[in-house]
């Protein structure tokens, strides 16, 4: 059962992750694709690549591939870090109009 929980984490995680990606491009879009929209354009495509490590991490679970690497655990921690830091970044440049 655990690892059935941990396959089903592992999508949850890249399904947030493309839903936040969604949310940068809508942001990017309707900032008019300024100088300002970089930020939010890079956080989606590292999301986007979060989003592709955490589906084929929860595919290797369910197939029974039990690899013991703290790699994409590691990613995942410095993804999240990183959005937060580009939404912090987004918030005090260009705020809600």
């Amino acid at each position: 059962m655990a690892r059935e929980r941990t396959a089903l984490s592992w999508r949850r995680t890249a399904v947030s992750s493309m839903g936040t990606a969604a949310l940068f491009i809508n942001h990017a879009v309707s900032s008019g694709w300024r100088h300002t929209a970089v930020a939010p354009l890079v956080a989606a495509v590292v999301l986007a690549v979060l989003a592709a490590v955490s589906f084929h991490r929860g595919r290797a679970l369910r197939r029974g591939e039990d690899h013991r690497s703290g790699l994409p655990v590691t990613a995942t921690a410095a993804v999240i870090v990183l959005v937060g830091v580009v939404s912090l970044y987004i918030g005090l440049t260009d705020p809600l109009r």
